[in-house]
């Protein structure tokens, strides 16, 4: 059953933000992640669904003030001559802007996007952009918007491709192995068979990793040696 507006609203607040960029403060809807009841399932690439509510719907922090929009966990993470590059080319011209609650599908496309437009601005890490890409394939998968998620699994597959050979870890809250084993996933379901394989076999055969991971790599090698790409 489809939660309604009351319930949803009911395991979300108000939450006063100040902008790394303008300094200005705002409010942003946060999840009450304390009240989300066991997930219902969980994807091989991690995405936990849950029955009440998608928490990635409210994962960009967006300042209504200046346009500057990113992760929650990279909103406070920036320097000046990225501040200075932000209100030159995005906040110039961006008009105060307000989002209804709770958020609906296109205004969380539209706050993911701009993420995007911002990270892509200042230069951002091939990692962060990766990351943006694949929570926004998430919750196109929820939606159901598949055509639109093989777009962003894709962006998000190439731009962890990058970040693994460029950037040191961990990627954002993914050590090596983690890593290898999403880019793994991300390539399996963009059908790149071949390449999902050659990540995944360095997970299998890795010494001294957790349990889990290893199970869950050796479940996602049958996956792939069945062709399998959902």
């Amino acid at each position: 059953m489809t939660p309604t507006t009351e319930q949803i609203l009911a395991l979300l607040y108000p939450k006063s933000r100040k902008c790394a960029v303008c300094e200005k403060e705002f409010t942003e809807l946060a999840v009450r992640k304390s009240k989300l009841k066991t997930p219902t399932k969980i994807d091989t690439d991690f995405l936990s669904h849950y029955k009440e509510i998608d928490p990635n719907h409210y994962e960009v922090i967006f300042c209504i003030y200046c346009g500057y929009a990113a992760l929650m966990a990279n909103f406070d993470v920036i320097t000046q001559r990225q501040r200075d590059i932000l209100l030159a080319e995005i906040g110039k011209n961006h008009k105060p802007v307000e989002f209804d609650a709770p958020y609906s599908l296109e205004m969380v496309v539209t706050r993911y996007n701009q993420a995007m437009k911002c990270a892509t601005a200042i230069n951002a890490k091939a990692s962060i952009k990766a990351f943006i890409a694949l929570k926004l394939s998430w919750v196109l998968r929820v939606a159901g918007k598949h055509d639109l998620e093989k777009k962003f699994s894709r962006m998000a597959y190439d731009g962890l491709v990058e970040a693994y050979s460029d950037e040191r870890f961990p990627l954002g809250n993914m050590d090596e192995t983690t890593a290898k084993y999403i880019i793994a996933d991300l390539a399996r379901r963009n059908g790149l068979m071949g390449e999902a394989m050659r990540w995944v076999a360095d997970v299998v055969v890795a010494k001294g990793i957790p349990s889990a991971i290893k199970e869950k790599a050796s479940l996602l090698k049958d996956m792939i040696r069945e062709g399998n790409t959902k």
